[in-house]
This record gives C-alpha cells, structure tokens and sequence, in this order.
C-alpha cells in the first residue's frame, strides 16, 4: 500500500494491496504479452465483469513503484486466475520491462479500489454500442464485445498510433463493425465518427487524452447525454505513465488518486494501463517512451451531424413544460428556509437578552418577532405545497389521458412482452413517485441543502473556531459516506438489475402458489434459487458496511455533536476565547446538524428515483404506434372474407436483425394450416403479426383481400378471432366475458356460444349462474377457462381463427371437450394452427414447416413425410404416441 498521506487517505477508503503470483506467459503479438495470474483473495472483493481493472504496482531500476491499472483479459473468479495483457514499447518504461522480464512465480502487488463493471442491461439495452479507444483500451474493448448480445449493432473506432497496433486480436460479434483510424493529429479519430443518427446507442471512449477532449465535443454534437456516454483517457501523450512509491521515503510518495470520474473502466496507458490525475508530465511517451511531435490540426470537419434522442433524455422531455415552474419552486423554497431559519436566530437572541437582564419589553418584542417570523414562514411553506399540489394535479391530469391514449394505440406485442406487474409500475407506481418528485422531492432537497449551509455560516460568524470542531464529525460522515459509495459503485447497478428481475418471478410465484403447492417443480426450486442468490448478493454487498454505518450512524447523530460542541465550547469558555453566551447558538443550532445532513441524502433519492420514473414514462410515450394507412385504390376487393395471403414478409423486434425472412404463404377459407417447426423458429411471431401485435418491416398481410395495417382494430378483430393457451379473462360477470367481442348480444346468443363450447353446464352450475363475477382468480380449470375463451370466439364469428396449441396444458376430460368445441368453432372458418406437438394437426390441409424464420417446406402430412425434410426430422424426434384426435377439424 502507498505510505505518506495520499497512501492514508486511500486506506481511509478502503484500499489495500494483494498479492498476486505470475502463472505463465503468452505472446499475443510481436508488441503484446498476455500473462496469467494467480491470486488466494483478490477475488473476494472483486467484482468481476465487462471493463473490470485493477491497480498494479511495478518496480523500476531505482527502487520506486510505478502504478499503472490494467482491464482483466480472462477471468475465473472461482479459482482465482486471471490475465492481463501488456501492449510494449520502446524505449520502455517500468511496466513493459517487467511484463518482458516476468516469469512465472514472480508477485506483484495490487489493488482494486474504484472499478465498476459495465452493466449491459437485459431489458431495454441500448439501440447499439459506440466504442471507441486505441490499443491501450483493446483489452477493455474485447470484454465488452464479449458481453454484447449477438442482435445489438457494435461500432468499434480504433486510432492507430503504429502499425503494429492492428495486429491486436480482437474479439468476434456478428455485427461488429472495426474502423481503424490512422492518427495525424488529436483530431483525426473525432473526426472519423461517421454523421449519422446514433439515437439510443451508448458511447464508450478511452483512447489517448487530447484525443479524448475533440471526441467528447464530437459525441456532443451528435447529442450523447452524460448518461449515456463514458469517456475516460486510457493514456496521455508527451506524458510518462503511472503514479510512482517510494517505500524508503514516505515524503515521495505517489499514490494513485482514488478513484475514477464515471468508474466504468481502468484509465489505462498504451500498455493497457494509465495515469491517474495530476501526475509529472515530464517529455516522455507512453510508459516512459520519447514523445513524438504532435501534427498541427487541419481544418475541423464541416459535416453537421443529425441530433438523436435518447430514452435516458426522456425525463428532461416529460419535464420540460414543469422546468421553470420547479426552478422557481426551488428559488422559492430556499427563501422560505432561510426565513424558517430567522426564529431560531431571534431565540438565540432572547436568550442572550435574558442572560444580560434586558427589560421585559425588549424580551418581549424579540418573542413577538419570533413567533411572527415562524407563522410567516409556515404559512409561506404551506402555499408553495399547495400551488405545487395544484400544478401536479393538472400535469398528472393531462399525463394520465396522454399514457391512457398511448396505451390504447401501441400495438399488442407492447403488452405480451411486458407482465401485468410491469405496466401496473408503469402506470401506478411510476405516477406516484413523480407526484413525489413534483410536489415535495424539489422542496426537500433544496431545503436540505440550504439549511444545513445556512447553520455553519451562522455559527462561523459566531464563533469560527468552535465551528471547525463542528466540521469534525461532518468529515467523518464524508468519508464513510464517500467510501460506501465507492466500494458499492459496482453493486448499485446490480442490485436494481436483481431487483427487477427479482419483482417479475416474484410475481410468477405468486400467481402459480396452487400448483407450486401441489407440485413444486420448476418454478418454485428456480424462484428459490434466485432468492436465495438476491439474499447472498445483499449479504455480501452490505456486510462489511456494518462497521461503516455504526460510524456514520454515531457521528451523525446529535449526542455527537452536542458532545463536540460541549467539549469545545468549554475548552474555549475556559480559555476565554468566547463567551458563554456564544455557546447558544451551538447548542440550539449545532446539535441538529447531522439530522440536516442525513436530510440531503433523502432529499436526492426523492429527485433520482423521480427522474427515473419520468424516463420510463416518456420512453413509453415515445412507443411507436401502429398507424393505419389509407387504403389503396386497387379496385372492389374481390377475394373471400377468410382468405389470408402473406406476401413476402420479413419482419424483426430490432431493426435490422430479422426474425422472419421474405415469408409468402396463402390460407385459402375454410381450410386449415398448421404452423410447426423447432423452437424459435418464428411459429408464434408469425402467429402474431397475422394479428398484428406488430408491423411487418417487408411485405404485407391480406384479410379478405384488404392490407391489415388499412384496417382499424375494431375491424381487423372482427375478422380474426384468438384461441391461446394462455387464457385472458377480465373482472366481469361470465356472460360478460363470453360477450367481450359482441357486448350487446343477447343472453340467447351468449347461451348458444356456450353449448357449442361446451361449457354452459358448467356455468349453470355456478352460484349465480351467468351473472357469477369473474375475479382475478375465477374457480374454473384450465380446461373450464380454455372453453370460456372458445364461447368467446363462437360468439365473435370471425371468418379466421388463429389457434395456439389450446389444448397444450389440459387434462384427458378437458382436452376432449376442448377438442370437440374447436372442432365446431374451426367449422367453415380459415385457421392457422400454431401446433408443439405434431400428432393433433396430421389432417391440416397443410403444414408449414418453419426453421430460422424461413419456410423450409410445405404440404400435407403424408406428403412431408414422404419427402423425408425437415418435418419428418421433427415427426421422428417427437415419437408421437397416439393419432390425431381431430383438433382443427
């Protein structure tokens, strides 16, 4: 560990060094050495992920320590290796004479203070990733494409300072694009960024430092938020690298600054490492190489890029028509503060009125004043809250109809990808907390912050030396706080991806208690796995802070101050550096300060979480819809009602990565197709577009001769009718969900849909009859419930149905009522079966085979089997035991 005050100072935050041993060594490159480590305890304070450093410490031939900090190349936590790679240069400078030198068995100290993995999110990830860097940055870079999902675009800039940098391996993605850029200036690789719409994408940067400073204004121009972008000097030209230690002489010591400005990767030099800040800039290169002359910057690019948007600019959007409004809220609430705060200061008065026997009418007209003062104050306090309840009201107002509106016009694959607990965070808690945020996170915060300033000015013109005892404890609750935040700077983003995750299976469970119950299984083994991993990941995160928080628990509390200022206070009474009076102020005003203190970090978490729930709104308000075109002017539509004709259609969930590609089939009426083939072949997707829970990306979709994108939803649904397996019932009597898509059918018609379905019976048998409610969890069965939804399709009529293995989940009984109610409900109609088990659609009039988005083959049962393809591979695998019961005819 550094000696000296820095090397203090970094052990005050939780640094300390490790030993790590040199396992072997390998030549990736002609200016390249991986070399594998092996460390007992590293890894139980590392957390091990894309970009992830640490800090090493290299002897030099004078007996100091240079530090330089390095990204893992390979990391197995488990049994404690890892490697680093060294990019060499010449002349060479400690770092690269060692990693030359190295064999294994030598140790090296290290430490890991300050890293914080780069979170790739599951859900919502960026639109793509801009990477930018050179060599030094090369290893971070490779962790990253490693990491990146094959569907997410990958842009990689790459600044070539000599030729051989382009013999660094880089890692493979499908879509990775490399751009290498020669360097013959600061600007060349700022200027390289190709001016195009980069909306939604992430910036990464870490190439050299001048380099860095036009990226940052070129990134800028393109509209990157601060959020959204991370751009750190991995290197400085003209500059050597790394802090240096001297362990002999502790006044010359050079410990790395603590931590990293936005902490998503090591600042690393051309060997993989780098500076920290405010280190000798002598004439030398990176790692101590000669520096070259730096070429004089040409003309600045004249191409004006296009501005993108970003969904995590989405709260400023939503806010935008409140920014002045809080602003002046704000301003307003600082004053009110400030006036709250001018009793305190009129009591501290009377008291020493009182002390020195002043006359009553002047005890009296202080007390007056202070009461006035006070009354003003809260009554100033409580119109701010009001005109700001009364400015939420009508921003809420008129942002739950937009989000109601919105709702009504996204397509229905928003929904199916989202579970009902997602949308009610959406709509119910996310309105709350910005109600928070509008009405009391602005004015707490503020207030938080104002009132704590506004003590220690008054008690330094009191008396400024027992006022710098007061910033005693207030250091204390700094450092312990800054330490938490940077010990868990690699936890925060973790735990919200736990809690997300952890909000949705929790729900599952939930819902699925009586066959969890019953059964166990699956589900119940998996929730409890990640519960118990979530439980783990808490312990860990939050077990070594329990010293930490018992320190800032007792500097912040008010016995610690009032003993400060007691001890203090008499120390200088004593001494007669003030007077007793003057202690007043410390005692009524200091004693509450920790209490203020903890205020602004409530008051801040108010505003964040606000922030976030205003993004997420305005994400959603920024869906696209599905919009309906006019209908060309083709002529009298000629074709059936059930006829669907599917035209070269391609459609992907992220552009340009297709699930589908160029499909053509035709669904004559009256017959029925089977859609089969192995998972993820694309059955439900294109299932799903005929009902148009998205737009095609190519091609176009036919009902009844007429473009489905020309039709309005109620139009479109009249025309095509669902049966799923997952049933969907509403909070409603049951004749009312059996008269969803007809609701003003007469109670005749309702009965005869259930006949045919097979479930009138079973309804008259309910305590109510047609009239029994429905609730979130009605007694019916699967089967029950799955004939409930099939009276629903027979009352709607349509002239297409498509099906989706309605019988997957029901019992022997159940399945042949189904079966029997499908066969009526199919009768006359064109249906599109999406069949998992091939033995129920052998009498389709034909079957679709899809595999990887395409249609591979087509025909009947007999015939594909015949044919010896692809479906005969899946009737093989599936070892069907029974024959067709007849599902869809």
């Amino acid at each position: 560990m550094a000696r000296g005050f820095s090397g203090a100072v970094m052990r005050a935050f939780g640094a300390q060094d490790y030993a790590i041993t040199v396992v072997d060594k390998e030549q990736r490159t002609a200016h390249c050495i991986r070399i594998r480590f092996h460390s007992d305890t590293l890894f139980d304070v590392v957390s091990d992920g894309p970009t992830s450093w640490i800090r090493c410490w290299f002897p030099d031939d004078s007996g100091k320590e240079f530090q330089r900090a390095y990204t893992f190349s390979e990391v197995d936590a488990a049994s404690g290796r890892f490697a680093l790679d060294f990019v060499l240069h010449e002349p060479a400078g400690p770092a690269s004479n060692w990693a030359r030198a190295a064999q294994p068995g030598d140790e090296l100290a290290v430490n890991y203070m300050s890293s914080v993995p780069l979170e790739i999110p599951e859900e919502n990830p960026p639109a793509g990733y801009l990477l930018i860097g050179d060599s030094a940055s090369v290893p971070a870079i490779n962790t990253i494409i490693a990491a990146m999902p094959p569907e997410i675009p990958v842009e990689v800039y790459l600044e070539e300072h000599e030729p051989a940098d382009r013999e660094l391996p880089l890692g493979a993605h499908p879509r990775l694009r490399v751009h290498w850029v020669h360097r013959a200036g600061t600007h060349s690789l700022a200027d390289a960024l190709e001016a195009r719409d980069w909306s939604n994408w992430y910036a990464w940067a870490g190439p050299e430092q001048n380099s860095l400073k036009l990226i940052r204004a070129r990134l800028k121009e393109f509209g990157f938020p601060r959020s959204e972008t991370h751009a750190l000097a991995y290197w400085s030209q003209g500059k050597a690298m790394g802090k240096e230690r001297a362990p002999e002489t502790p006044e010359s010591d050079g410990a790395a600054a603590p931590a990293v400005p936005d902490g998503t990767a090591s600042p690393a030099g051309p060997d993989g490492a780098a500076p920290g800040p405010g280190m000798p800039a002598p004439a030398t290169g990176a790692d101590g190489a000669a520096a070259r002359p730096e070429p004089e910057r040409g003309a600045p690019s004249k191409t004006t890029p296009p501005q993108g948007r970003w969904r995590a600019a989405g709260a400023g959007r939503l806010l935008a028509p409140l920014k002045r409004t809080l602003i002046l809220a704000g301003a307003a609430q600082a004053v009110v503060t400030l006036l709250q705060f001018a009793p305190y200061l009129l009591l501290i008065e009377l008291g020493r009125r009182l002390l020195d026997g002043a006359p009553a009418s002047d005890l009296w007209s202080v007390g007056v004043l202070a009461i006035v003062l006070l009354g003003v104050g809260t009554l100033l306090e409580s119109a701010l809250m009001l005109w700001l309840h009364a400015v939420d009201a009508r921003f809420s107002r008129d942002l739950r109809g937009s989000l109601l509106g919105k709702l009504a016009r996204l397509p229905l694959g928003w929904f199916s990808a989202r579970s009902s607990g997602g949308v009610k965070t959406l709509i119910q808690d996310n309105t709350l907390a910005l109600h928070y945020l509008v009405t009391h996170a602005t004015l707490d915060a503020v207030s938080a912050v104002v009132a704590p300033i506004a003590v220690l000015v008054y008690l330094f013109t009191v008396d400024w030396g027992i006022a710098l005892f007061l910033l005693l404890p207030v250091l204390g609750y700094v450092i312990t706080m800054y330490r938490m935040v940077i010990a868990s700077s690699a936890q925060i983003p973790q735990h919200q991806a736990w809690v997300d995750r952890m909000g949705g299976e929790a729900g599952a469970y939930l819902d699925a208690q009586p066959v969890i119950r019953v059964f166990g299984g699956v589900l119940a083994s998996g929730f409890q796995r990640n519960l118990d991993g979530y439980i783990d990941f808490l312990s860990g995160w939050q077990r070594p802070f329990v010293r930490t928080k018992t320190v800032m628990d007792i500097v912040t509390r008010p016995t610690t101050f009032l003993w400060v200022i007691a001890t203090a206070g008499t120390l200088f009474v004593i001494q007669g550096w003030t007077r007793p009076v003057d202690l007043l102020p410390f005692l009524l005003l200091g004693a509450t300060f920790g209490v203020r203190l903890l205020g602004i970090g409530y008051g801040l978490s108010g505003l964040r979480a606000g922030m976030i729930a205003a993004r997420d709104l305005q994400t959603v308000l920024d869906e696209p819809e599905l919009a309906t075109r006019a209908p060309s002017d083709d002529g009298a539509v000629t074709a059936a009602p059930g006829a669907v004709e599917v035209r070269g259609v391609t459609f992907g969930y992220r552009p340009d990565v297709p699930v589908l590609h160029d499909i053509s089939m035709s669904l004559a009426p009256g017959t029925v197709t089977a859609l089969v083939g192995p998972s993820g072949s694309g059955k439900s997707t294109l299932a799903a577009l005929l009902a148009r829970f998205h737009d095609v990306d190519a091609g176009t979709i036919t009902v009844g001769g007429r473009d489905i994108a020309t039709m309005p939803a109620d139009e479109l649904y009249a025309r095509l009718g669902f049966v799923l397996q997952q049933t969907q019932l509403v909070v409603g009597t049951v004749a009312e969900n059996i008269a969803l898509a007809v609701p003003d059918a007469t109670q005749q018609r309702i009965e005869e849909a259930a006949r045919a379905a097979n479930i009138h019976e079973r309804i008259l048998r309910m305590p109510q009859g047609y009239d029994t409610p429905l609730g979130r969890d009605p007694a019916l069965s699967g089967g029950e419930r799955q004939r409930l939804t099939i009276a629903r399709a027979i009352l709607a009529d349509a002239p297409v149905l498509v099906l989706d293995e309605a019988t997957a989940f029901a019992d022997p009984e159940s399945e042949y009522l189904v079966q029997e109610s499908l066969s009526r409900l199919a009768a006359g109609r064109t249906v599109l079966v999406i069949a998992h088990r091939l033995h129920t659609v052998v009498d389709a009039d034909a079957i679709v085979v899809l595999d990887g988005g395409r249609i591979v083959e087509s025909g009947t049962h007999d015939d594909l089997l015949a044919a010896g393809g692809a479906y005969r591979s899946l009737w093989d695998a599936a070892r069907p035991a029974a024959p067709s019961m007849g599902e869809t005819r």
